[in-house]
């Protein structure tokens, strides 16, 4: 397949717009019934745990996200339910801290544009 092989294509054979995809993949997730708004992102979060669910080595995921570190990959892309686990096993297992991958289960309430929490100094 060439390079320029699109992988989803308008009727007339070029790409499809940005925003025509992000309401596609909104719309879908609506239907799935899932409470928060799904976004175009959504899809590097379901790759990660995927790869992770199916016995893809740690680094080869961490490196095809992108990150700097297998925890933070670990801590904010590898998604995990009760069921996922060995019996036995703990979230906090996976990443190596105590509130597993928890806070990453659903996008934060203010959404991508919040402002980092500054400390006072």
């Amino acid at each position: 397949m060439p390079e320029t092989t699109l992988v989803f294509a308008g009727v007339n054979g070029g790409p499809l717009g940005r925003s025509y995809l992000y309401r596609v993949v909104r719309a879908a997730g609506e239907r799935a019934g899932i409470a928060w708004p799904v976004g175009l992102h959504t899809f590097r979060h379901s790759a990660g745990t995927l790869l992770y669910l199916r016995g893809a080595d740690k680094e080869k995921i961490r490196k095809s996200l992108g990150h700097h570190s297998w925890e933070f990959t670990a801590s904010t892309y590898i998604h995990l339910g009760d069921d996922d686990l060995p019996d036995g096993a703990m979230l906090a297992d996976l990443v190596g801290g105590p509130e597993g991958n928890t806070r990453a289960t659903r996008p934060p309430e203010t959404g991508r544009d919040a402002a980092p929490a500054v400390e006072a100094v």
